[in-house]
């Protein structure tokens, strides 16, 4: 799916939303951002702005755009928003896009992304990370339509067996037609979408995923290590899961189900 970014110069009056926060006015940290989301004092840069609070010990935030409409709503451990914490929402033109939950700056659990009539339409997994702190905070909310898209998930792409996962055998599960192919394929499959490349500087981007090649090659128990973007992250993760089947791995004389990773990078070009 892909989501378009109109560049817009954004002109901005900031407003006391009261009705959104639970405190008084005064307590209100308000501060425009640029296309990045990063804070700025530079109205001509400005795209976005946001309303933040204080929440347990961390602030809740909601970012907006020209039309006032939510684009981004979390919680930061702090006040100069530096690293994102428990559940976080992000919206494209007044719609849902994904949502999920962070650990220390990093995604955690499963994540949710839908279409453009707000109906689930996928979820991946990221390491499951958390604190008591963050699950005291932060309690799970998780409503019936994510338990069964989970579910669904987890039928689809958790093997049933119980054998040994091996971590290293005698011959490495392989990919038709070797690297090469396995290089030619994710070139295939993988794109830049274009709102990542607007609201992102030129950079690397790297998601690096774990999953696991079964003994008849189907691959599964795919999930993210690492996070570059969400929308990113379920790319890569549907490249693998989607994927071939692949030759498995060989330990002691037969064919065994093994781990392997895969760091994959996108490059966001200068303009």
């Amino acid at each position: 799916m892909q989501y378009f970014y109109s560049m817009r110069t954004l002109q901005i009056t900031l407003l006391f939303f009261i009705s959104v926060f639970t405190v008084n006015a005064q307590e209100v940290k308000q501060n425009l951002l640029n296309r990045y989301f990063e804070v700025t004092t530079n109205v001509k840069e400005a795209f976005f702005y946001r309303l933040s609070q204080p929440f347990k010990g961390y602030w809740a935030y909601t970012d907006y755009d020209s039309k006032d409409r939510v684009v981004r709503t979390g919680y930061f451990t702090d006040s100069n928003f530096t690293t994102q914490i428990g559940p976080h929402s992000f919206f494209w033109e007044g719609k849902p896009m994904y949502k999920g939950k962070f650990v220390d700056g990093k995604p955690s659990g499963y994540w949710y992304f839908y279409n453009t009539k707000g109906e689930i339409y996928d979820s991946l997994h990221y390491v499951e990370k958390t604190t008591a702190e963050v699950k005291n905070s932060f309690p799970e909310k998780n409503d019936e339509a994510e338990k069964n898209k989970t579910a669904m998930l987890q039928n689809e792409h958790m093997k049933k067996d119980s054998s040994v996962v091996f971590a290293t055998v005698e011959k490495e599960a392989s990919f038709p037609g070797g690297d090469k192919g396995w290089s030619k394929y994710l070139t295939k499959q993988l794109s830049m979408p274009d709102l990542i490349m607007a609201i992102n500087r030129p950079q690397r981007m790297t998601v690096e995923v774990q999953f696991v090649v079964c003994n008849d090659g189907e691959v599964c128990s795919v999930e993210a290590i690492n996070s570059s973007s969400p929308l990113l992250d379920i790319m890569a993760v549907n490249a693998i899961r989607k994927g071939p089947k692949w030759e498995p791995a060989f330990q002691n004389n037969k064919n065994v189900k093994a781990w392997r990773r895969q760091k994959i990078s996108f490059i966001i070009p200068e303009d």
